[in-house]
């Protein structure tokens, strides 16, 4: 399954997004426990994050969204890309569907963004010797 130069970017900056979001999330999360802890006036930390609430709330649902819809992609690309192999694409579905932060980019690279991707990657193709003979009876 090929995709156009447009939607190879759409498909990648939106995997960016599910791994690169969470990281965000963390690092916000980081700042403001040490900032607590730093000796400030904790009354500003509260009303902070008191206000920023339902924006983190917006956001990490957003990204439930999305990480829903790149998953259903990744498993009907993987479904359809008959080129790869089948423990590669057995890998590739379980990788996104349980670890969609390493299994998404992983995949990404392997078979969207890269034009050919390696021999290892690829279904062995019959060599013409082997085309032309017939199956055992």
């Amino acid at each position: 399954m090929r995709l156009s130069k447009t939607a190879k970017a759409i498909v990648g900056v939106l995997t960016g997004m599910v791994v690169l979001v969470p990281i965000g999330f963390i690092l916000l999360w980081l700042t403001l426990v040490f900032g607590m802890r730093s000796g400030s006036s904790p009354d500003s930390y509260f009303s902070l994050l008191d206000s920023a609430f339902p924006l983190f709330l917006s956001l990490a649902c957003g990204l439930n969204l999305l990480i829903y819809g790149m998953t259903a992609f990744y498993v009907t690309h993987a479904v359809k890309n008959a080129a790869a192999t089948d423990l590669l694409r057995i890998i590739g579905i379980l990788l996104v569907v349980f670890i969609p932060y390493l299994g998404m980019p992983a995949y990404y690279v392997l078979y969207i963004l890269i034009r050919n991707p390696p021999a290892w990657a690829l279904k062995p193709q019959p060599t013409p010797h082997e085309a032309n003979e017939l199956p055992a009876a």
